[in-house]
């Protein structure tokens, strides 16, 4: 096949992986529902995913193996954006991002965030939260890892990410954190 071709075949199945996309979030917005209706806000779990994948995975072959995980792990992280997103328009802020904010009040200059995300120490935990805050389109100044719990199995970062809590994406954003972090704290609000 020659390059125009193998193109053109590319531009033939585009559209239909974009249908089978939207396929699924249909479900993931039905998923969305039925975890609102028991009062739920409990998307991210590590163990389904896992499971998920290697079942998705174990007939991929070894050279395209790690790719395919990676566009599996990316559909469903973007499948668990548009869910906390859901929720969080349903539940409304008062339920889902005031709590988050303890005694910090939002300046009107607010343009960074700093926070701390405690995760399970494994492959792909702190690139998770790094994409989730480059997929709601914010930046990052600054990652630091200040805790490393060999015994939990755990690692703490203190995240500071340029944005303004004002913004309704960030707020979305710092509900989906605390909900998939075993520890999740907004630390300080500056300009």
């Amino acid at each position: 096949m020659t390059l125009d071709e193998i193109r053109e075949r590319i531009d033939q199945i585009d559209p239909q992986i974009r249908e089978l996309l939207m396929k699924r979030m249909d479900c993931a917005y039905h998923v969305a529902e039925a975890k609102y209706a028991d009062h739920s806000t409990e998307v991210y779990r590590a163990d389904r995913e896992k499971t998920i994948i290697e079942q998705l995975s174990a007939s991929v072959p070894e050279d395209r193996r790690a790719q395919y995980i990676a566009i599996i792990r990316k559909i469903m992280e973007g499948s668990r954006m548009y869910q906390y997103g859901l929720l969080y328009d349903w539940n409304g802020e008062e339920t889902v991002f005031l709590p988050l904010l303890h005694s910090l009040t939002i300046p009107d200059s607010c343009r960074r965030v700093t926070l701390t995300v405690t995760r399970e120490n494994r492959p792909n935990a702190m690139s998770e939260v790094l994409s989730m805050i480059g997929d709601y389109g914010y930046n990052m100044e600054k990652m630091e890892l200040t805790e490393e719990n060999v015994e939990a199995g755990t690692v703490t970062f203190s995240l500071t990410v340029l944005g303004s809590l004002k913004d309704t994406r960030m707020k979305k954003l710092m509900f989906q954190l605390s909900e998939e972090c075993r520890a999740f704290r907004i630390l300080k609000v500056s300009e």
